[in-house]
């Protein structure tokens, strides 16, 4: 709603008419259009002031006589001809304000209220992946996981939504880490164990603190929604990176199926944070507006990016549009190993990149 399209409906508030609840919401919270709305009600007053003082002399005696009283006069005169605009005048600020405080009270019940909770993650160092919705009526929605460097030390973490109670949750957080020397490691029991780990309560709106031994300490914050969201506007932002239930096909044939890693849907508006899609004995991809040391230019059209690369033609098909710009550089390395196996894993994450010489980039791994 802006407030052109509100602008309309000032005239008709200050006649007393009904008008829709989207508008008298978008009136009562915006300080434009209580300005407006505000001389909207001067101008009325004044008006139905003046039609009242010509109405009673229209009305007066032809014969003229001296008042005793002159102030006393003009005071009652006055008194007498704005009593009904005074009476419709506070009628309808009382209204405004009752309806502004009702706008006021909902808002501050929505950060208690929905069923999902959007939570962030941020580590040592910044964020850690993508925004991750956990429903608290959906178990198979109730689940946010993620994986990477944080250091010199590897760290994958799970978070459970367990149950609920009034405007906070209860969360079962596993973590596990080591350092990056120590060589790849095999997560498939990780992965596939359903324990709940340490059990801690979160109330969204307020940042929770996690410590994690030799990684440091990670922050979760989050905000209550009323469903889990949809794969975002269809306009991306600035410098912001989306996919949304990727496919990634080679020489047309589908090479690897993401829509299940992270919900389906990752967005990244950090320029300095490049995607990266990586597949079991397939090596990974690098995604990024930066130039990076090694890519290949990749042409974008809307939800559909297009590569050569490694002697292969490459498509990776987003269910939403993937940014801005018209081209990506895309970094295919085959034979990247990450610090873990797992039985044909296929994920989503990020990786951190450097500038290595004056417009050129390399990931920091």
């Amino acid at each position: 709603m802006s407030c052109n399209d509100a602008a309309e409906y000032v005239s008709a508030l200050c006649d007393g008419e009904m008008i829709p609840p989207a508008v008298a919401q978008h009136i009562a919270t915006c300080p434009e259009c209580q300005v407006r709305l505000n001389d909207y009600l001067a101008l009325s007053v004044e008006l139905r002031r003046a039609g009242s003082l010509e109405l009673a002399g229209a009305a007066s005696s032809p014969h003229w006589t001296k008042p005793q009283n002159r102030v006393a006069t003009w005071w009652q005169k006055g008194w007498g001809t704005m009593r009904i605009p005074k009476l419709a005048f506070g009628v309808l600020i009382a209204g405004v304000v009752v309806l502004a405080s009702a706008l006021a009270v909902t808002k501050a019940r929505a950060h208690n209220t929905g069923t999902v909770v959007l939570l962030s993650t941020a580590g040592p160092n910044g964020p850690l992946g993508a925004d991750c919705p956990m429903s608290t009526q959906d178990n198979s929605k109730a689940m946010c996981s993620w994986y990477g460097h944080v250091g010199s030390q590897f760290l994958a973490y799970k978070i459970r939504l367990l149950s609920r109670d009034g405007g906070r949750v209860l969360l079962g957080i596993r973590t596990l880490s080591y350092p990056l020397s120590s060589g790849p490691r095999n997560l498939s029991s990780f992965a596939n164990d359903n324990e709940p780990g340490k059990k801690v309560w979160f109330e969204p709106g307020k940042p929770l603190k996690f410590d994690v031994p030799d990684v440091g300490t990670l922050t979760f914050k989050g905000q209550w929604l009323d469903r889990v969201p949809i794969l975002g506007t269809l306009d991306p932002g600035p410098n912001e990176l989306r996919l949304g239930r990727p496919l990634l096909l080679k020489d047309n044939v589908v090479f690897g199926d993401l829509s299940s890693s992270i919900g389906g849907y990752y967005s990244q508006d950090d320029p300095d944070l490049a995607i990266v899609i990586y597949v079991q004995g397939q090596g990974r991809f690098v995604l990024s507006e930066l130039p990076i040391k090694g890519a290949v230019e990749a042409q974008v059209a809307m939800s559909r990016i297009s590569f050569e690369a490694a002697g292969h033609s490459w498509q990776l098909v987003s269910g939403v549009p993937v940014c801005r710009s018209n081209h990506l550089w895309v970094l295919y390395q085959p034979h990247y190993q990450l610090h873990f196996t797992m039985k044909e894993h296929i994920g989503v994450g990020n990786a951190r990149l450097v500038q290595s010489k004056p417009g050129l980039w390399v990931p920091q791994d």
